[in-house]
């Protein structure tokens, strides 16, 4: 009788689910679409001029729309390495991509925890023949109606997808889309789109991306969107709009094809205070590449740290958390406190409610203290501070779990702890 093995990696099959048989060599392409961020504005000097390990981008570039002429973009494939373009819009300096940190962080842990042994001289897997292409379709300042639907853009992230998958059948190699990585939401801070439409919007690009995507590839893993978190809302021409931040909370908590690699309060920002360092950028990549190995390899239903149940009782208020590692931590190290660590409470007309204490309970829950008896239709807030971005004077908390005990990131010589951070939200008690 054939013993037949169930694979340990449920979206994409690394693994092929017969006894010994030789394993395809396959490529996955991860897009990342959304607006400057995945561009790297401004996240100067360049960190990584070496490929570490046999990622690809296309012969022209990491990003399709700004760093070469599309006529030659798509002529073949090179090593991904980080390189400066000039945006013809402003003339910012376009460096430091998400997609280094991504591809680092991504292989890292399928070495270490999957034991996959890599050989660096030779710049493959030696046992299974697994490629990464990763590509930036995105465009700067531009809203999430305009990014998904029929125009230069969309056309542009479809084109990424079809050059990508003829790339590979050169190549002799099966070519799978497992997600979109998607940093955006600012030009939605500065249009005020309702939270509604923001999120109905980014469900039905899940949606069509998923169809367009099977259309081309044949593949039969639904295509997952991971968000970031946006938090700009306080240097934005609409001042405080935190809709949006939200509306990703409550995506990246609820759909089942959405969710959310972490927030971005604790990165590093440029000068600008909008967008991200050079070191700020490589980390959110990482970050990326955490959610998306969590998901395509492990199997794993990858979200952030989010509520999962409000209870109450006079004054107290308790939060119990879906915490990716426990236990949780109020960190006022990486990021300051800005009070309270980060929590605060409006009564129903969004009057502020004074709060005595905020305290930790077991690996996975929060107690909030109130001066006065809590009552249906207040709202706890998490991150509804500060003056400007980043993890000193930002809008943020200190609620933290443990994952960077052993998950880390290199940058600049330094080891950085890739924990998960609390995003913004807000809860409403029933």
């Amino acid at each position: 009788m054939i013993k037949k093995y169930i694979s340990a990696i449920t979206l994409l099959g690394l693994f092929i689910n017969v006894s010994h048989a030789q394993e395809k060599p396959v490529m996955y392409h991860i897009i990342m679409y959304g607006q400057s961020l995945m561009l790297g504005t401004s996240s100067v000097p360049l960190l990584t001029t070496q490929q570490k390990f046999n990622t690809l981008m296309f012969k022209g570039g990491i990003r399709s729309g700004y760093d070469q002429p599309l006529g030659t973009f798509y002529d073949g494939l090179a090593p991904l390495v980080e390189k400066i373009s000039i945006s013809p819009a402003g003339g910012a300096r376009l460096a430091e991509t998400p997609a280094s940190g991504f591809s680092e962080t991504f292989i890292d842990l399928l070495i270490k925890e999957n034991k996959f042994s890599y050989n660096a001289d030779e710049k493959k897997f030696e046992k299974r023949d697994i490629t990464l292409l990763i590509s930036s379709p995105a465009q700067g300042s531009t809203s999430v109606q305009s990014l998904t639907t029929d125009g230069t853009y969309l056309e542009r992230f479809k084109k990424d997808i079809v050059e990508g998958q003829k790339q590979a059948i050169a190549m002799g190699k099966v070519y799978n889309v497992p997600c979109i990585l998607w940093n955006q939401g600012e030009r939605d801070i500065d249009l005020r789109t309702p939270s509604d439409v923001y999120k109905n919007e980014l469900i039905a690009f899940q949606q069509l991306a998923d169809i367009f995507i099977k259309s081309v590839t044949g593949q039969s893993n639904t295509v997952k969107l991971i968000l970031y978190q946006t938090v700009s809302h306080l240097v934005r021409k609409t001042k405080n709009y935190i809709q949006i931040a939200n509306a990703q909370y409550e995506l990246a908590k609820s759909n089942p094809n959405i969710t959310m690699s972490n927030t971005t309060y604790q990165l590093p920002f440029y000068t600008d205070h909008v967008h991200l360092s050079n070191s700020g950028s490589k980390w959110n990549g990482a970050n990326h590449g955490i959610a998306a190995k969590r998901m395509i390899v492990d199997g794993a239903d990858w979200r952030p740290i989010y509520v999962k149940e409000i209870s109450y009782k006079n004054k107290e208020v308790l939060l119990q958390f879906h915490v990716p590692v426990p236990p949780l931590l109020f960190d006022e190290k990486n990021v300051s406190n800005p009070g309270n660590y980060g929590f605060s409470v409006v009564d129903e007309k969004e009057k502020p409610v004074a709060i005595h204490n905020v305290s930790l309970l077991k690996n996975n829950q929060v107690k909030i203290m109130l001066t006065e008896k809590v009552k249906p239709g207040y709202a706890i807030w998490y991150g509804n501070n500060g003056t400007t971005t980043g993890p000193e004077n930002g809008a943020r908390g200190n609620l933290r779990d443990s994952q960077g005990n052993v998950v880390q990131l290199e940058i600049k010589g330094k080891q950085i702890r890739l924990d998960n951070w609390t995003p913004i939200f807000k809860e409403v008690i029933h």
